[in-house]
């Protein structure tokens, strides 16, 4: 729906080469293949406030301000700044509010953190079990709680503050299948000018 003439003028984004945005349109050719995706690229483009800067905190200091009305965020960031120890930017942030997209579809896009242990590895044990935590019950809290991650841990329940979020349809195309699109979805986001 960004690419749709209502938008005109009204949205906000970090530039699309970030990695966010980068996956985000990779996630688009895996469900609309790239002519749709390009199609739905240069409707981003047209549709721009201003030239896409910034990161996630600035697209909602701009929907704030008043230069956009929609812009492209992760909620990681949104739950940063309602948490904020500066005024200004709860201020930021209770000014705009969460939408997630394609629930009648695909479901939203997800960008993850990952984690990884090279084969060689000099303390291969210690890599396996610090991975291992990260993925616990205890590490997953924390990452609801004080960063404002969806938990990727089934057994781990939502913070509070994910709760009043709620939760969402998510797509499942393969992180493997993202970074298999990313050329492609590189050569869009520089055709279309994102």
């Amino acid at each position: 729906d960004l690419k749709a003439i209502k938008w005109k003028g009204r949205i906000c984004t970090r530039p699309g080469r970030h990695i966010y945005n980068r996956s985000l349109l990779a996630s688009i050719i895996n469900a609309n293949g790239p002519v749709e995706a390009e199609k739905w690229a240069r409707g981003l483009v047209t549709n721009l406030a201003r030239r896409p800067q910034g990161n996630d905190r600035a697209q909602i200091k701009a929907i704030h301000s008043g230069e956009c009305d929609v812009a492209l965020v992760n909620s990681y960031y949104y739950g940063k700044l309602l948490n904020s120890k500066v005024d200004e930017q709860r201020q930021w942030a209770k000014s705009v509010r969460l939408v997630f997209m394609n629930q009648n579809d695909r479901g939203n896009h997800v960008n993850i953190s990952g984690g990884g242990l090279v084969k060689y590895s000099k303390n291969r044990k210690n890599g396996i079990k610090f991975l291992e935590f990260l993925t616990d019950e205890v590490a997953q809290k924390l990452y609801g709680k004080i960063n404002f991650e969806y938990p990727v841990n089934p057994a781990v329940e939502l913070s509070e503050e994910l709760k009043v979020w709620g939760s969402f349809k998510e797509d499942t195309v393969s992180i493997e299948k993202i970074a298999e699109l990313a050329r492609e979805s590189q050569k869009i986001i520089d055709r279309s000018g994102w």
